[in-house]
């Protein structure tokens, strides 16, 4: 049943464990209109924007480490940047098993994926040069646990990379956003996915996130600098890219 979060809104979910079984298993079940459904969601902009993220990001020979890598296409715009070797987690297997058809049929030799939390990432400290993520932090009930981890994960100097959906806070885009978050996208993922609730989660995930401004603070406050903010789609979607802080 729905409850309120820690500053009361309205959550389809009773807490952040409920939260996170529903997302485990809704991406899982989706996996294979997964694609699809982004296409038709973005008018087919959501492709460039990764790639844009990723140009944000790369530089060559980088280890690039892509959470919540969904069916891999971040991670395959990251080697086409000339990463020297590039790791996609996800805890959704159906995700990761279509992950893995991808790379075998690109013949990416450099792109690998695995299971893992963003929370509790199975990797070494300092170990990598970028962490990126694309409409997934949205997702992740404890935002700074998964900030965290990107910070010991990353070498000093190293970058972050978060692409995903934001709120509009004003203006006549703000109506249109909502409308088409709360009416249009649930109706087009009913219909493609077949899931009956999959994307009536979708503007509950945005109202509970930070909005850009928020984040781009939240990102600072957990060991990085520089943080800047590039917007896509009228505004609702944003590309937030920080330096990890250089002190170990």
């Amino acid at each position: 049943m729905p409850s309120r979060d820690s500053r009361g809104k309205t959550t389809l979910f009773e807490d952040d464990a409920a939260r996170a079984g529903y997302v485990r298993s809704m991406f899982g079940e989706i996996a294979g209109r997964y694609d699809l459904m982004n296409t038709v969601m973005t008018g087919g902009r959501h492709s460039a924007w990764r790639r844009t993220t990723a140009r944000a990001l790369v530089r060559p020979g980088d280890t690039v480490l892509d959470v919540g890598c969904g069916t891999g296409d971040l991670a395959f715009d990251c080697a086409a940047r000339g990463a020297g070797t590039v790791l996609g987690v996800d805890f959704a297997e159906p995700m990761l098993a279509l992950a893995r058809d991808k790379a075998n049929a690109r013949r990416a030799a450099t792109v690998s994926f695995a299971a893992a939390d963003a929370t509790r990432l199975p990797l070494l400290d300092a170990s990598v040069d970028v962490w990126c993520a694309a409409f997934v932090l949205r997702n992740i009930p404890d935002l700074d646990a998964a900030l965290a981890e990107a910070r010991r994960v990353l070498r000093p100097g190293g970058r972050i990379g978060v692409l995903e959906i934001t709120r509009v806070e004003r203006g006549w885009l703000r109506q249109l956003a909502r409308f088409h978050f709360e009416r249009v996208v649930p109706l087009l993922g009913r219909v493609i996915t077949r899931h009956p609730s999959a994307y009536r989660y979708l503007p509950d995930s945005v109202d509970h996130f930070p909005a850009a401004s928020e984040l781009a603070e939240r990102i600072e406050d957990a060991g990085f600098e520089g943080a800047s903010i590039r917007r896509f789609g009228l505004g609702t979607v944003a590309l937030h890219v920080a330096t990890r802080r250089g002190e170990s």
